[in-house]
């Protein structure tokens, strides 16, 4: 244990230290510290309620309509765009007349307000109930019901009537309650079936972990999480999140029976953060239009080949706003950590990213 945290503390003094790509002489540099916008996120304070409308209700129509807008400095939800709508023309409509009954606490930087933009919002309109509406111990056998039907559909290979339900799923935001670990874990082992992206086998078993409760068994099938975490963080070059991940692991009584299968990953890893080389990844966006990378690195560079509707850093209690350009290096400061870059562009976009090679100039 003492060695892995020494190991830690190098990997940190190293990082510190002189940070170089091999060609960066017609490359542009951005200090994020000094030349981007630093700001706290906007937070919703009250939401509104829609009913069902009549007409779909009476046809059985469910659908979905996923939405960008803007918060302005009045914390006023503004520019309501439109990604992508599935169903009646009335849904788009039920959401124009309530839009402005949105209220939200603004971003803000140093304390000022500012205008948050390209947030994201899908609204599920769906017969099968799966709104917080819904009364909760009716809404918690509604998805207990569903979690078995899922768990069946597993078994039995039926994969394609699985990714349905897994959509309704995913459409209605399901993030409050405990069933939320069960059915995440599904469309892991989903994923896992049909060689789903890493990426979205990341972000279900981010949300299985959301919940926490602290019973012994829970705790046990958290280091199996974070386990399968870890070799998916490294798997994927996002080594310090790996590391964060293996140093939960190694601060539990529930996971020692883990830690020896880990250890050769351990190894590559240490020996990825601390080579002279830089750290490439390169991605398809694929399933969504979203891509999410935790940077072990302070010094990176993007490149894609489509148009890019955002790029932030998200970094704990604050989001960074940056304006991508070729051939731009772009320079966190020291104290910035477990920063994940977000991209947004169009699906089948390929995303490359470059991290910095270190080296100790002593």
């Amino acid at each position: 244990m003492k060695t892995f945290f020494a190991r830690l503390l190098l990997i940190a003094a190293i990082s510190q230290s002189a940070i170089v790509f091999a060609n960066t002489a017609s490359e542009n540099i951005i200090d994020l510290q000094q030349d981007a916008v630093i700001y706290k996120p906007s937070k919703v304070i009250q939401s509104f309620d829609m009913s069902y409308p009549s007409s779909a209700r009476r046809n059985n129509v469910e659908g979905y309509v996923e939405v960008s807008f803007d918060v302005n400095e009045q914390g006023s939800p503004v520019n309501l765009r439109y990604n992508r709508i599935s169903g009646l023309e009335i849904f788009e409509t039920l959401i124009e007349k309530n839009f402005d009954d949105w209220e939200f606490e603004p971003a803000k930087v140093h304390g000022v307000a500012i205008t948050q933009k390209n947030l994201q919002r899908t609204f599920t309109f769906t017969l099968t109930k799966l709104t917080n509406k819904f009364p909760e111990p009716l809404m918690r056998r509604s998805f207990a019901n569903m979690y078995l039907n899922m768990r069946t559909l597993l078994k039995d290979g039926k994969y394609e009537e699985l990714g349905e339900m897994l959509t309704i799923m995913d459409k209605a935001n399901i993030i409050r309650f405990s069933e939320n670990r069960q059915l995440s874990l599904v469309k892991f082992t989903y994923l896992e079936k049909t060689k789903g992206s890493d990426q979205d086998k990341i972000i279900a078993l981010e949300n299985a972990l959301k919940d926490n409760p602290r019973a012994e068994k829970t705790q046990k099938l958290n280091s199996k999480i974070k386990a399968s975490l870890f070799k998916l963080y490294a798997e994927n070059n996002q080594y310090r999140q790996a590391l964060v991940q293996h140093s939960d692991l190694s601060g539990s009584e529930f996971s020692e029976g883990l830690l020896p299968d880990l250890a050769a990953t351990v190894e590559q890893v240490m020996a990825k953060l601390t080579s002279g080389e830089p750290i490439a990844t390169t991605v398809k966006i694929d399933g969504t239009e979203l891509f999410t990378h935790y940077l072990s690195r302070r010094v990176f560079k993007i490149d894609i080949d489509n148009p890019v509707s955002f790029t932030e850093l998200r970094c704990g209690k604050f989001n960074v706003q940056i304006q991508y350009a070729k051939n731009t290096l772009y320079q966190m400061p020291f104290d910035w950590n477990n920063c994940r870059l977000v991209l947004q562009a169009p699906k089948g976009s390929l995303v490359s990213v470059s991290e910095a090679a270190i080296y100790d100039p002593l």
